[in-house]
C-alpha cells in the first residue's frame, strides 16, 4: 500500500507506508520505515447503534447552592499556647497520648506534633479535641491592627519598598 506522499519523519516526497512508532501511526518513506513496524490494515468494526427504548422524560431537579460554611467576618483563630492547653487538659482528664489519639481517631504522632506546636491542627481535628476535652482552642479575631502595620505605614507602596531594598543593596556594596 505505497503511494507517493511526504514522509512525516524526514519530509521527503517518496512512496510512503503506514508504520507505528511508540503507539503512533505515521506515513514514512522506505528509509524511515525501518524505525517502526508496519501497520497491517484491519477491517473496521461496525458499531451497532442501540435501539432506542421508550423512557419517560424526567425534568432535572434544580441544584441548590449551599452558602459557604465559614463566616469570614467572625473568623476564629487558634489561641496562643494551644499545644500546652491541649496537653494539660488531656492529662487532667486522665488520658495518655496514645489513648486520646485513639479516641479522636488520629495518629499519636500527629497529636504529639500538635502538642509541641510543630503542626497547626486542621479545623476538623480542633473540633474533635475541643469536643473530647471540653475546652476552647479558638478565639475571635480582633481588629486591633495587623503586625505589618506596626512596621510599614499604610502610605507605603510596592515601589517605595523596591526603592528601600535598592538603597540597602547599594549601601552594602
Amino acid at each position: 500500500m505505497s503511494r507517493i506522499q511526504t514522509c512525516e519523519m524526514c519530509g521527503v516526497e517518496a512512496p510512503v507506508t503506514l508504520i507505528e512508532i511508540d503507539h503512533v501511526e505515521l506515513h514514512a518513506c522506505p528509509k524511515c520505515a525501518r524505525f517502526g513496524k508496519p501497520v497491517i490494515s484491519r477491517p473496521k468494526k461496525r458499531i451497532m447503534k442501540p435501539v432506542p427504548r421508550f423512557q419517560p422524560q424526567v425534568k432535572p431537579q434544580p441544584r441548590h447552592i449551599k452558602p459557604p460554611k465559614k463566616d469570614f467576618l467572625h473568623d476564629k483563630i487558634l489561641v496562643d499556647g494551644y499545644g500546652q492547653l491541649i496537653q494539660e487538659a488531656r492529662r487532667n482528664s486522665g488520658f495518655g497520648r496514645a489513648e486520646f489519639a485513639q479516641m479522636i481517631k488520629e495518629k499519636e504522632t500527629l497529636l504529639a506534633r500538635i502538642e509541641a506546636e510543630k503542626v497547626l491542627p486542621t479545623d476538623r481535628v480542633v473540633a474533635k479535641i475541643e469536643r473530647e476535652l471540653n475546652i476552647e482552642l479558638k478565639t475571635e479575631v480582633t481588629e486591633e491592627g495587623s503586625i505589618i502595620e506596626d512596621f510599614i505605614p499604610k502610605s507605603t507602596t510596592i515601589g517605595s519598598i523596591a526603592k528601600i531594598k535598592r538603597k540597602k543593596s547599594n549601601k552594602s556594596s
